[in-house]
């Protein structure tokens, strides 16, 4: 019998958020590390997962923050923060039976961290790579410290108020966290794809109250719910949903990646020569930031959108074939190459299926059972939901 278009979506989307999830998990050994050069001289390449830092004394070089392990307790196959709380969003909306409120996952974040420990054992409270018995591992970023310190004078806001509270910080990571609501879609049309849209813009103010990472999480879910839902080909998807906004940044990000894809693959040019050449590609793709700590840093591999965002879509449009290509060479550039990974691997993911997931990710993801479970877990209520709507008619 042949699937339904609901069922091929779901599979779609399963693939989709599984990919994000592999590729933040690559990324998970060199987060942070920004000297490519290092990477390949103390590593070769990263194809598998490890544990952070290893293979290089256990630490990476965060730059303004100097050399340490920026994820504590973690263990090869983990993600960063990245997919963590993309798998929270997953396991709230399993608890709240299919249905998204920005209210139940913001509550349901809050006490993860606040009440279940999650980011207790992190690099500002441990050093090392060992969490002493009871702490759990996580990385808490700056906003979501700040974020979180807002809360404790408002603890009972709600809605538009407590999205008010969320830090002003300009992060690809307050865009990552929308992959599940995909699997809440009713339809194909217009208006479903707007309410995915409010939807996960809604979910950047968990800790992100920043214009950026806002016209980010528009345009992935506009790009995504066209490749999963109108069956778009990658760079048809990304060009589609950017002449749909019409926002400039987003249009400039856009073309900065297509421009650099095409410099990279013209043997005219340098850059297609260099050994380091997506890394050279990175670097050049934002300003200069003065992060005021002990050194500046080429925004194009950290983690402000404005270098992230390209440099996600670089790396997707330059390895479009490939999602394994993709997220090897995302994690051998280094920098906040878990942002870019979960992105990368969302936009693959969701135009090749999950049989373009190399199997020895997805057993040795170690939340693979724990989130295939769940992604099933939803769309049984979902269906049931959709149903009971039915009968309602």
């Amino acid at each position: 019998m042949a699937s339904s278009p609901a069922e091929s979506r779901d599979e779609k989307v399963k693939a989709m958020f599984m990919g994000g999830l592999v590729g933040d998990a690559l990324a998970l050994q060199g987060h942070y590390e920004y000297d490519a050069k290092k990477i390949k001289a103390s590593i070769g390449s990263y194809t598998d997962f490890g544990a952070p830092g290893q293979g290089m004394g256990g630490t990476t070089h965060g730059v303004g923050w100097g050399e340490a392990n920026f994820h504590p307790g973690k263990v090869a196959g983990d993600g960063t923060d990245s997919g963590d709380v993309a798998v929270m969003l997953l396991e709230q909306l399993v608890q709240a039976q299919g249905e998204y409120t920005f209210d139940g996952y913001e509550l349901y974040w809050r006490k993860e961290i606040l009440e279940n420990g999650y980011g207790s054992c992190n690099f500002q409270t441990v050093k090392g790579s060992v969490c002493p018995p009871g702490m759990r591992p996580g990385y808490i970023n700056g906003a979501s410290r700040r974020t979180l310190g807002a809360i404790q004078s408002r603890p009972s806001a709600r809605g538009e108020a407590r999205k008010a509270l969320a830090a002003n910080a300009n992060c690809l990571f307050g865009a990552t966290h929308l992959g599940p609501l995909f699997f809440l879609l009713n339809g194909s049309g217009p208006a479903d794809e707007e309410l995915l849209v409010k939807q996960a813009v809604s979910t950047v103010f968990l800790s992100h109250n920043n214009p950026d990472p806002i016209a980010a999480s528009e345009f992935l879910a506009r790009t995504l719910f066209r490749i999963i839902v109108n069956g778009m080909r990658l760079e048809v998807a990304l060009q589609s949903a950017a002449d749909h906004m019409q926002h400039p940044m987003i249009s400039t990000w856009l073309k900065t990646a297509q421009d650099k894809v095409a410099e990279v693959s013209d043997a005219s040019r340098p850059l297609s020569r260099e050994e380091f050449a997506d890394d050279l590609a990175l670097t050049s793709l934002a300003r200069l930031w003065e992060v005021g700590k002990s050194e500046p840093i080429k925004v194009g591999k950290a983690s402000p959108v404005e270098g992230s965002l390209p440099g996600s879509l670089y790396i997707a449009l330059r390895y479009k074939n490939s999602l394994e290509q993709a997220l090897i060479a995302n994690a051998n550039v280094g920098g906040d190459s878990a942002v870019r990974g979960i992105v990368i691997g969302m936009l693959l993911g969701a135009v090749h299926g999950a049989d373009a997931i190399p199997a020895r990710w997805t057993e040795g993801l170690r939340s693979g059972k724990h989130v295939a479970s769940l992604m099933d877990q939803l769309v049984a209520q979902v269906a049931e939901r959709r149903e009971g709507a039915r009968k309602e008619l």
